[in-house]
């Protein structure tokens, strides 16, 4: 690293750009003989054994914050190419990288580190966290999932279930999604339908049900005549609300340590790597430097998929094909260019056995971290 350790340096009441040469071109004294780091004698500005240099004096806080912005965050043309190749050229940067060619391009953790800083703020600025969480509260609050909560719950209780059999039915309007005469009709049998809302809303229609259920307040009559699933019972409620706050832990837990975690799974992309590439033979470090090349496109698309969410917002399901869909397709295309080429056939079978065991491993990161709210819920 051979540049001045501070910008600029008084002289005389001016300000002036240091230099490694003085203006007769002749190296400036050095300020001690020897390296203030390791004892070295010093044959030049830099320490040849430990590489420190050898300052005039200590810099001063404004220079000692640009000298760190200008190691650490010091985005020049060289991320640019490397980030388009990213992009643009599936498998690129890892064959490169391999072949000993890796100064022209970023190094691959500190490119995952960047595209993480960038999801992480978007995040953060645009309230994710309460995004999600009231996203679930939403849907719980939904009279249309709340009416089949309650029921699979009833029905789920033996006791209850066997009285709803031995008690009398009654013929009643009722207002509840259609679905529920489907998935329960050993309890509600459809007999017309009145107002069909195809799903956006609660249905009107003709039921026979079990007389306990209206006994019992579970199922009450409204204004309009039609009977409808009752939120102050018991049954169902609690629930619900403890579903809320196990999914707000894990929303809190996933959105404080998801840049931790998100690079956890490099390894074991890496280990998944080997497996489906066994007879290659490759050493792990090949797997490994793909699997990160791989995990920071991943965080790309979760950006664009997060900025697409804030802009256009697309349907969910939309979003989820656009990330299947680009994951395997930049893995099936990456694959052909890091490893021995194969027919597209061989490649997107052994991506798509990847992107599994990849999920699989997500989702054993999912159990983990909902295990760990409902243990924190317990408590």
């Amino acid at each position: 690293m051979d540049k001045v350790f501070f910008l600029k340096r008084k002289c005389k009441g001016k300000h002036k750009p240091s230099s490694a040469l003085s203006a007769e071109g002749v190296p400036p004294p050095l300020p001690y003989a020897h390296c203030l780091n390791c004892g070295t004698e010093l044959k030049g500005r830099f320490c040849h054994v430990c590489g420190q240099e050898a300052v005039h004096r200590m810099p001063t806080v404004r220079s000692f914050i640009a000298e760190y912005a200008g190691n650490a965050y010091n985005w020049d043309a060289k991320f640019v190419r490397t980030f388009w190749t990213l992009i643009s050229r599936p498998g690129q940067l890892t064959r490169e990288f391999l072949s000993g060619r890796f100064s022209s391009q970023e190094h691959p953790l500190k490119l995952n580190m960047f595209l993480l800083f960038v999801f992480v703020t978007l995040f953060v600025l645009f309230r994710g966290t309460e995004k999600m969480t009231d996203a679930v509260q939403g849907l719980t609050d939904d009279d249309r999932i709340f009416s089949g909560v309650q029921l699979s719950l009833l029905m789920d209780d033996e006791a209850y279930a066997a009285r709803m059999q031995e008690c009398p039915r009654d013929t009643v309007c009722l207002l509840a999604p259609l679905v529920l005469a489907e998935s329960h009709p050993q309890c509600i049998t459809h007999l017309e339908t009145r107002e069909n809302t195809q799903g956006k809303g609660l249905d009107k229609w003709v039921a026979v049900l079990p007389r306990v259920l209206i006994e019992d307040g579970l199922i009450v009559m409204g204004d309009d005549g039609y009977y409808r699933f009752s939120r102050e019972t018991s049954k169902g409620k609690d629930e619900l609300a403890l579903f809320n706050a196990v999914w707000a832990e894990m929303v809190a837990i996933t959105s404080q340590y998801f840049p931790m975690l998100l690079l956890l799974t490099a390894p074991f992309l890496s280990v998944s790597l080997k497996l489906v590439q066994r007879k290659s033979r490759l050493p792990g470090i090949h797997h490994f430097i793909f699997a990160l090349h791989y995990t920071a496109f991943l965080e790309f698309l979760m950006i664009c998929i997060y900025v697409l969410h804030l802009t256009v917002a697309p349907p969910v399901r939309v979003l989820e094909w656009i990330m299947a869909v680009g994951s395997c397709a930049y893995l099936t295309v990456a694959f052909r260019k890091v490893y021995a080429p194969c027919a597209w056939g061989k490649a997107v079978v052994k991506s798509l056995l990847t992107s599994l065991i990849y999920s699989f491993i997500l989702l054993m990161i999912f159990i983990t971290i909902f295990f760990i709210a409902c243990c924190a819920q317990v408590d």
